[in-house]
């Protein structure tokens, strides 16, 4: 419910988001603030907070293997189950010594919608561990993609490391992310998150819960102000 409102001749109408100030080339949303007896306090904004679980995952290989192909049910990690991340050595299954990785996918038309004209307070994503390298823990790593069809033969990425975290062996646990990752969500420039190792150290090797594992399964949380 918004702050700003208007006597339309039979009741009061919201206007909060609709108001407008002209700059001398152009109308431009206005920004209204009201002091609430301690301090200036923004009336043409709301806060708030909304969470996408995950609609997809799946798991591929390292760049050595086809050029990071997808991986198929015969892998010991299920790809489908599970999202693998960084180098296993020594080598396994079809004697990959590379950076294995996975994607996620997010319902990027809603977040889009949601996202429209709002102004990005933070960015966190879930992740819950099912194994790591060393029993003592690692560190997640996450990064972005663009691909909008909801699964992909090849690993793709769009930006590279943007975020990580050390973790527990088998905690859930929110990751922060640049602010930036929601605006290119909004913005139409990003669809998606990656989990890989970045290098080929054993700290960054394990594999998450995939989507559609519950509770445990990936989501991506942004509060904004609109």
């Amino acid at each position: 419910m918004g702050k700003v409102k208007i006597w339309h001749g039979n009741d009061w109408w919201d206007v909060a988001h609709n108001t407008r100030i002209w700059d001398g080339h152009n109308w431009k949303k206005a920004k209204i603030r009201g002091w609430d007896g301690h301090r200036w306090v923004m009336l043409s904004e709301e806060r708030h907070v909304d969470t996408w679980e995950a609609t997809g995952s799946w798991s591929y290989w390292s760049n050595m293997i086809n050029g990071g192909a997808a991986k198929g049910f015969s892998a010991l990690v299920n790809p489908k189950k599970f999202m693998s991340a960084g180098c296993y050595s020594p080598a396994h299954d079809v004697y990959d010594r590379g950076d294995e990785g996975s994607m996620m996918w997010f319902n990027d038309g809603d977040i889009r919608n949601k996202l429209a004209g709002a102004r990005i307070e933070s960015v966190k994503v879930y992740l819950c561990n099912a194994h790591w390298y060393y029993y003592s823990g690692g560190v997640a790593r996450v990064g972005t993609h663009n691909n909008r069809s909801g699964w992909s033969d090849r690993f793709q990425e769009a930006n590279g490391l943007v975020a990580e975290r050390r973790m527990s062996y088998g905690e859930g646990a929110w990751i922060d992310l640049p602010t930036w990752v929601g605006d290119n969500f909004r913005d139409n420039k990003l669809s998606g998150l990656t989990v890989r190792g970045y290098d080929l150290s054993h700290l960054h090797y394990g594999y998450y819960y995939g989507a559609h594992n519950g509770w445990r399964s990936p989501k991506l949380q942004i509060t904004y102000w609109k």
